[in-house]
């Protein structure tokens, strides 16, 4: 066990550098895919695009922060208490709101696939608009706790709550407002949304968008459920061991569970892009058009018209009456 650290710290730099590539591409692509004019359009696609762009914050706080210290550049010396702050705000702030984003999603595809008319008017993009700027305050407020429970070092390496109260505090809010609830929400809408398009009337129509961006959603909540499971799971017995003598070996232990089950939550940042091409033809298709420019509008060919067919209709009648005399 002599040798944990190092291997923490090797896993801790190559998942740094795999998470911050891959969600890149497969982020930005996605806020591309959803802002094209087929799309944008869709109240889902508004929660996609919010998904994706908290998505690219939380990598950029978090990843790179620890990829730019890893290589030795830290933060302007005296600015590294304002960095800290800074820096895990933006990193659980968009980490819990790309997950109440899906929760919106989910709520938007019930709503769209009920029967009810009036439950059916909140899958609109007006709604989905305010929804997103909702959630975007409401977790500000929520976790704007950590400017005041949190502190780092003059150079912005080290970053730690300053007392047990504000540990205990974070934790909690973690596991709540991220891997808690979230996916209860998750699991429940997921399930009436099933069940609503199981008792759909065989005489209502289904848009192929909305079916499509409905099995996407579906898949992105079964992973993150499986991915956000772990660190639940941590969080709840760091709880019950809080107290506990340790020893070293068995401190280094959970030290390094703890980056690996961060980490995994963290693959929920990435995996929608890959899901969502692997899952859902229209995505593919908006992909393809988006990578080789194979939407231009095609030249439309009109019939050729004869003579007599360009001539003015009063000048044709004339004719048929001079034919008749």
């Amino acid at each position: 066990m002599s040798n944990l650290p190092t291997i923490q710290y090797e896993f801790i730099r190559s998942m740094s550098f795999v998470l911050l590539i891959s969600g890149t591409i497969g982020n930005i692509l996605n806020c591309l895919i959803f802002s094209r004019s087929s799309l944008r359009n869709k109240s889902c696609s508004v929660y996609f695009l919010a998904n994706s762009i908290a998505n690219i914050a939380a990598l950029y706080f978090s990843c790179l922060t620890r990829i730019l210290i890893i290589f030795g550049i830290y933060a302007i010396p005296g600015q590294g208490y304002i960095y800290c702050k800074i820096r895990t705000f933006f990193t659980y702030m968009p980490l819990s709101a790309s997950s109440w984003f899906i929760v919106a999603a989910c709520v938007d595809r019930y709503a769209s696939s009920s029967t009810s008319v009036r439950i059916r008017s909140f899958s609109q993009f007006k709604v989905s608009q305010r929804t997103v700027g909702g959630i975007f305050i409401a977790l500000c407020l929520i976790w704007i706790q950590m400017f005041f429970c949190f502190n780092g070092n003059s150079d912005g390496s080290i970053c730690s709550p300053i007392s047990q109260f504000c540990n205990t505090f974070n934790n909690y809010s973690l596991l709540v407002f991220y891997s808690l609830l979230p996916p209860l929400c998750m699991f429940f809408f997921g399930w009436m949304t099933i069940r609503n398009i199981r008792h759909r009337p065989m005489n209502r129509t289904v848009n192929v968008k909305d079916r499509q961006l409905t099995l996407m959603l579906i898949v992105q909540v079964f992973l993150f459920q499986i991915l956000s499971l772990p660190i639940s799971i941590q969080r709840i017995y760091a709880h019950m061991a809080m107290g506990e003598s340790k020893s070293l070996q068995r401190m280094q232990i959970e030290y390094f569970i703890l980056a690996v089950v961060n980490y995994t939550a963290f693959t929920n940042t990435i995996t929608s892009f890959y899901m969502f091409t692997l899952t859902g033809s229209l995505f593919r298709k908006e992909l393809k058009s988006l990578l080789f420019f194979s939407n231009r509008r095609q030249a439309t060919i009109e019939p050729i018209r004869t003579a007599q067919q360009k001539l003015p209709m009063n000048i044709l009648v004339s004719q048929q009456q001079q034919q008749t005399l």
